[in-house]
């Protein structure tokens, strides 16, 4: 997203909100110059600004070939029960390779897109010489933290990432690095991965990705525990230090409150004190409930804007701050 459209984004608020949005971002901030340590929160629409699409609502992605068959939506083909169908090639779109096209199509999809600037602007706020921890905390299973520089030990990706693979029966609960394994090629007559499909590591069935699918029983949870494991340390130590939290929560919907149920329970444990950003393009998702605003010595924002747009002016503003305070 360039200057112009955050210039757009803004134009489009009347000037009431616009001084309103201005004060907001400001006060966010300011939030940041003055907490010890920063959560990040992320969804679906932390993602859209580098070009790929929620599953649902106006910025959804729609695998074409879902067009063709009405059905099927995102829920019904993100579903481990396509691996345990017949493999074969067939224009029915009832077979084990239909769903296989399926994760190659969001593999390449995922691969070949670069993160948005947002979230190197996150890393440089992670990075400011008064921030103690630092984690993300992501429902998108597309890698871009990672590939913008975050370590492993800072990131929890609660559904899992298309970046590894599992055994479709979870034999060893392991997962490994994907790697070629969903650079397939798909028939274009039938919408099937027509090359071998990949095999697990452990055992002579099919692998799939490591990703929490809906209706999944046999997610293998090796990586997750582990990525658990580093979460809970970084609560352990914003403890430990009586560290200031803030909560910045980019692009999380309510279809799967994954994201927005971590980012309010976070904000109202009594073991530390935390201040909470809520910012999404939607107004309706933008909203903070009642229930958690008016906390004593704790303070909730919203934003109504995408995450790249408000990371960007935030930023600036936050800049603006530095350069005063030299």
């Amino acid at each position: 997203m360039g200057a112009e459209s955050i210039v757009c984004q803004k134009k489009s608020l009347s000037p009431k909100e616009m001084n309103e949005t201005d004060l907001i971002i400001d006060r966010i901030a300011e939030l940041i110059l003055t907490c010890d340590s920063i959560l990040f929160t992320s969804g679906a629409g932390m993602s859209v600004a580098s070009g790929l699409g929620t599953f649902r609502g106006n910025t959804a992605d729609i695998w074409p070939p879902l067009l063709q068959e009405p059905k099927y939506d995102y829920t019904e083909i993100c579903d481990p029960v396509w691996f345990c169908k017949e493999q074969s090639n067939s224009i029915e779109h009832n077979t084990a390779n239909f769903g296989y096209a399926f994760w190659i199509y969001q593999y390449h999809l995922f691969t070949s897109t670069t993160p948005h600037h947002g979230y190197l602007i996150a890393k440089q706020w992670s990075q400011l010489d008064h921030m103690k921890y630092a984690f993300s905390f992501t429902s998108n299973i597309d890698g871009h933290w990672r590939k913008s520089g975050w370590c492993d030990v800072s990131i929890l990706e609660c559904h899992g990432s298309i970046d590894y693979m599992q055994c479709v029966r979870n034999c060893c609960d392991s997962v490994w690095p994907t790697n070629d394994a969903l650079k397939l090629n798909v028939d274009p007559e039938t919408n099937c991965a027509i090359d071998p499909l990949p095999l697990c590591l452990h055992c002579s069935h099919l692998a799939r990705p490591n990703v929490l699918m809906f209706n999944d029983q046999r997610y293998a949870g090796e990586r997750y525990n582990e990525q658990i494991d580093h979460y809970e340390q970084f609560k352990m130590d914003i403890v430990e230090t009586k560290s200031k939290l803030l909560i910045i929560e980019l692009g999380a919907g309510t279809t799967v409150p994954s994201v927005r149920n971590e980012s309010e329970l976070v904000f109202k444990n009594k073991k530390w004190v935390a201040n909470f950003v809520r910012i999404n393009s939607s107004v309706e998702h933008s909203t903070i409930e009642d229930c958690y605003k008016n906390k004593a010595n704790r303070l909730t924002l919203k934003l109504t804007m995408d995450a790249l747009a408000a990371m960007t002016l935030i930023d600036q503003a936050l800049n603006k701050k530095l350069k005063t305070a030299k």
